[in-house]
């Protein structure tokens, strides 16, 4: 038990939790994703192998991320996020499309396709970070709590073009770490405020120049998940229903491995509707032991920011804990029936090479700073 310690030490629940998600992973992606790669691939293994490669890349950025002392990011996040910044604009303006979503590029020669609003979440939250942590001096906490605003405002309007529910996710995070922090309220109100004009400005915009983007999309699933179901075309419930449909056909136990037919009706099961097809093959015991785990990694990630003597790295993971379970739990409310559809991944389960990499960095950030939070003599002001 020492042995194993000495190469994964910090919250072992953390661990344990994160090691469950990944494997619960492999068999749910491969049933899901099964008859598609069968009629694109001539193979029901194509999708397998991806996910088990993608598995082993999160573990391996996990532990790499794990040993390298949180505190080192903070001199990096200076070219961490203009480089985030210039990667969102060549996503606006040149980005690769699917679904008619404008999210990803693709690394030149390589053939590797990159999420950019998942790595701007992860640079946006040690931005902001990082100016929250110096309190030492009033003068420059108050100009560093503006230039944590104004880069989360343009982090988050490069992201809400192509991708509503990232941007509206992220500023929600955004917004929690700043109350945590305890800024002033009226700097939070005239940030909101600020957001608000802008939003109001583009979507007028978007009207009346007939602006690129999805804000026909959105609107249109808005409507959808708010109309009276009497006066919807049920191709536009079609989604919903389905998955819904799934959950309460799985019962408590479900009908087995391979034996769930949301993957003949939705393309999406191995992602966007992932929880819907777990339950429907292991039932709702499954589902609430899922809901269980991802409540206890927030618990645990809460537990190790409040122990922790860094400001830095309360906020830190404070940020990450929150986007990894917000996420989970958007994903799991749309499978439900209770959100709109959003397009966002069951963090560490869904396939996506992309969102199982950035969880696994803050889950490694995570880790990092329990395994060091027993050792820290810093004071909590951060004077950097």
């Amino acid at each position: 038990m020492t042995s194993i310690k000495k190469y994964f030490g910090g919250d072992t629940v953390i661990w344990i939790i994160t090691f469950l998600l990944l494997i619960i992973s492999i068999p749910a992606v491969y049933s899901a994703s099964a008859l598609i790669s069968h009629k694109a691939y001539m193979g029901d293994m194509h999708f397998l192998f991806k996910q088990i490669f993608a598995v082993i890349s999160a573990f391996a950025v996990i532990y790499l991320t794990y040993r390298v002392p949180y505190k080192s990011y903070m001199s990096l996040i200076k070219i961490i996020f203009p480089v985030t910044v210039m990667l969102l604009l060549l996503t606006l303006f040149s980005g690769v499309s699917h679904n008619d979503a404008k999210r990803w590029i693709e690394l030149p020669g390589t053939g590797i396709i990159l999420q950019t609003s998942e790595i701007a979440k992860i640079a946006i939250i040690m931005y902001v970070a990082k100016n929250l942590a110096v309190k030492s001096d009033p003068e420059k906490y108050e100009k560093n709590v503006k230039k944590a605003a104004w880069a989360s405002l343009i982090t988050v309007g490069l992201i809400f073009p192509a991708d509503l529910s990232s941007a509206l996710l992220t500023a929600l995070i955004i917004a929690t770490v700043y109350f945590a922090a305890g800024v002033k309220l009226k700097m939070v109100y005239k940030i909101i405020l600020t957001a608000i004009i802008a939003l109001v400005i583009y979507v007028l915009a978007a009207e009346v120049f007939e602006l690129p983007g999805r804000l026909s999309t959105w609107r249109h699933r808005i409507e959808t998940f708010t109309g009276d179901e009497e006066n919807l075309n049920p191709d536009d419930t079609y989604q919903a229903d389905v998955s819904k449909m799934a959950i309460v056909n799985g019962g408590l136990f479900g009908k087995g491995p391979g034996n769930g037919t949301l993957r003949y009706l939705l393309p999406q099961s191995h992602s966007d509707f992932i929880f819907a097809f777990i339950t429907e093959e292991y039932g709702l015991a499954a589902a609430l032991f899922i809901i269980m785990l991802y409540l206890v990694l927030f618990y645990r990630g809460i537990r190790t920011a409040k122990k922790t003597k860094s400001l830095f790295a309360v906020y830190l993971v404070l940020g990450f804990s929150l986007m990894i379970v917000s996420q989970a739990f958007i994903n799991i409310g749309v499978s439900a029936g209770a959100l709109p559809v959003t397009g966002q991944t069951l963090p560490l389960i869904s396939m996506g090479r992309t969102s199982l990499l950035v969880t696994g960095f803050a889950i490694g950030v995570i880790l990092n700073v329990s395994k060091n939070q027993n050792f820290e003599n810093t004071p909590k002001n951060e004077n950097r």
